[in-house]
């Protein structure tokens, strides 16, 4: 099959790259002259947005950051929709807005081009292994069309209706994840102003009824004090603000959701925007005054916390498509 992927970065690379592995001809398209180098050095065809030709793709599969690289990419005039043949199958899979998403829709509409929403849920490792989540929703026959190409990244696909469905269901799910880390940080700096030893802590959290595997992913990055970003504070922001806008055009309560938001907004304020989002830890350790007291405490992380650490987050990356988020 002949497929068009738009969007060379995080999520997408190792996507992209199991769509070529199964046999597919893949073209990538990307703004970013790094992006394409890399792409044209991973062995796809290559080409700028400007240049590209959709008109002879049977796919175009989307992988972008925020409604406004989508709207880019696919709507404008001279957007790959424009060009592309009526029958063509459009794959989104970025975490956009029910708005974005339906000016999408009537692109497609116009177009004669089968629109399929599958976002995805999990980590970049889950993304290389192909054990991501996908939750899908489109036309029947263009859900039926999609899912070969789907199941080369994800485990598990999940079709939840024929209209914007699954923007609702991927942005339930962060809802959920964020909230979670959130909750962990909450919890962590309450154990430790209570005397309990950070590795004791957070081996009791991962062992306890809430230790999900992306809870217990998160804690054991916490554990290693490692916040190298998987997914930024800063693009949790832009996920809260759509879970809240969307929240209030359906009329549903996010009280969680808004104080998380919060929080978030404090870590970008803080310095920590383009850490992982699980450093929203650190605005609660510093309104606690815990980081001073835990850089002076003798309580130091057991020994083989690390290596138990790294352990479960092999496992819960493999196991469970929502490591990332």
């Amino acid at each position: 099959m002949n497929i068009m992927w738009i969007g060379y970065g995080k999520m997408g690379e190792p996507m992209a790259q199991r769509v070529l592995s199964a046999g597919h001809t893949v073209r990538v398209v990307d703004a970013s002259r790094a992006r394409r180098s890399a792409a044209r050095e991973h062995g796809f065809a290559v080409a700028e947005p400007e240049h590209a030709d959709s008109a002879a793709a049977d796919v175009i599969i989307t992988s972008l950051p925020n409604d406004a690289a989508a709207l880019l990419a696919l709507t404008r005039d001279a957007g790959v929709l424009a060009g592309a043949r009526p029958g063509t199958v459009l794959i989104e899979t970025s975490t956009i807005s029910v708005g974005a998403s339906s000016t999408i829709e009537n692109a497609c509409v116009e177009r004669q081009i089968s629109y399929v929403r599958a976002p995805v849920s999990g980590s970049i490792a889950a993304a290389a292994d192909g054990t991501l989540t996908s939750f899908m929703s489109g036309p029947a026959h263009a859900r039926a069309q999609a899912r070969a190409l789907v199941e080369c990244y994800a485990s598990a696909v999940i079709e939840v209706g024929e209209a914007e469905q699954a923007r609702v269901m991927k942005l339930a799910i962060n809802l959920m994840v964020t909230t979670i880390v959130a909750s962990l940080g909450e919890a962590y700096v309450l154990c430790l102003n209570g005397g309990i030893a950070p590795g004791t802590a957070l081996d009791a959290i991962g062992a306890s009824a809430v230790g999900s595997p992306h809870l217990r992913y998160k804690a054991a990055a916490l554990a290693r004090r490692d916040f190298t970003p998987a997914f930024t504070v800063v693009q949790m922001r832009k996920d809260l603000q759509l879970i809240l806008d969307g929240a209030r055009a359906y009329g549903s309560p996010v009280f969680l959701g808004a104080t998380v938001d919060q929080i978030m907004a404090a870590a970008v304020a803080s310095g920590h925007g383009e850490e992982d989002y699980l450093a929203c830890v650190k605005v609660i350790e510093d309104m606690a005054g815990t980081t001073a007291r835990r850089d002076k405490s003798p309580m130091a992380i057991p020994p083989d916390t690390e290596e138990r650490s790294d352990e479960r987050r092999t496992s819960s990356s493999r196991s469970h498509p929502a490591a990332r988020r």
